[in-house]
C-alpha cells in the first residue's frame, strides 16, 4: 500500500526548536531542507539518494521526526525491520504527538503480528489524527486476524468513510471490507462492494480475486474460475499467485472439471518450492 509521508512546514519545526535541548534554528533547518531533499528523491523512486539526504538531515538533527520516520518506512520497503524500528522508536520519543509516528509503528507492529502493541500505536494514532483512514483501516486488519469480525467491519467502515469523504475509496479498503462482509456470509452486501471495487479499479488483481472468491461461496464455480483466470492475467498485487492458484483448484474441482482442476493443483506444487526463494 502507498504511505503518504506528511512534509511539515519549515517554520512549524523553528518554531519547535525554541523548546529547551533543541538544535541551533540554523541545524534544524539543514535538516529540514536535506528531509525535503530527501521525500524528493524517494518520490523519484531513488532510495540511495533519498538514503544519503536523510543521513544529512539526522546528522543536523538527531530527532528529526520526519527524517526517522522516512527512513522507517524505506527500511520496511528492502525488509530491514530493525532499522526501521529503531527509527520509529526514536521518532516517537521524539515527538509522541507525531501521529504520523504513531501510525507507522502501529503499522511496524502490526507487520510483526505484536498485535497488542499494534492496537495500541493505532489506535493513539486515530485518535491524534481522527481524519486518517489507514488507522481505522489497520486497526481492522489487526481485529480481522485476532477474529474479531464486529470490530474488524466497525473499523473498515470507519475507514471507507473517511475515504468517501476526501473523494474515491482505496481499491484496499474495499478489498478489506468485502473480505470482512464474506466472512460473515453477508454475501449481497459483499457484491456490492466488490461491484463498486471492479467499476472503481477494473484491472486490479484483488478485486477479482475477492470476486472469484465471493462467487465460489454464492455456488456459481464457473464464474469464480473465470474471475480467478482474470485475476492471473493482471498485475501483482497483495494476493499471490498460488492464492489465486488455490482458487482455481476449488472452483475447477467444485463444477466437476477434473483435470483443470489437476492442473492447478500441479502448479501448485510446482510453485510451492519457491516461496521461500
Amino acid at each position: 500500500m502507498n504511505l503518504q509521508v506528511p512534509v511539515l512546514p519549515t517554520l512549524a519545526l523553528l518554531l519547535v526548536a525554541a523548546a529547551a535541548g533543541q538544535p541551533p534554528d540554523a541545524d534544524l533547518s539543514r535538516a529540514q531542507q536535506a528531509y525535503e531533499k530527501a521525500n524528493a528523491l524517494f518520490e523519484q523512486k531513488n532510495l540511495s539518494g533519498s538514503l544519503a539526504a536523510l543521513e544529512e538531515a539526522l546528522s543536523a538533527d538527531p530527532n528529526h521526526v520526519p527524517a526517522l520516520t522516512l527512513k522507517a518506512k524505506i527500511a520496511i520497503s528492502v525488509n530491514r525491520p530493525d532499522i526501521a524500528g529503531e527509527c520509529l522508536k526514536r521518532a516517537v520519543a521524539a515527538d509522541p504527538s507525531s501521529w504520523y509516528a504513531r501510525f507507522l509503528f502501529g503499522y511496524w507492529y502490526y507487520l510483526r503480528s505484536d498485535w497488542p502493541r499494534a492496537l495500541s500505536e493505532l489506535g493513539t494514532a486515530r485518535k491524534l489524527n481522527p481524519q486518517y483512514p489507514r488507522s481505522p483501516l489497520y486497526l481492522g486488519m489487526v481485529y480481522e486476524r485476532l477474529g474479531d469480525s464486529q470490530k474488524t467491519l466497525t473499523y473498515y467502515e470507519e475507514a471507507l468513510k473517511l475515504e468517501e469523504a476526501a473523494g474515491t475509496p482505496d481499491v484496499y479498503t474495499l478489498v478489506a471490507y468485502s473480505r470482512g462482509l464474506q466472512s460473515l456470509g453477508r454475501l449481497d452486501e459483499c457484491a456490492k462492494v466488490v461491484n463498486r471495487a471492479l467499476k472503481l479499479y477494473p484491472n486490479h488483481r484483488d478485486v477479482y480475486y475477492e470476486l472469484g472468491q465471493l462467487l465460489l461461496k454464492k455456488g456459481d464455480p464457473k464464474g469464480a474460475a473465470q474471475a480467478g483466470e482474470a485475476a492471473l492475467l493482471l498485475p501483482i498485487e497483495d494476493v499471490t499467485e498460488l492464492q489465486i492458484r488455490y482458487l482455481l483448484a476449488r472452483a475447477y474441482q467444485a463444477d466437476g472439471d477434473d483435470q483443470r482442476a489437476s492442473e492447478q493443483a500441479a502448479a501448485i506444487r510446482a510453485a510451492k518450492p519457491q516461496e521461500g526463494k
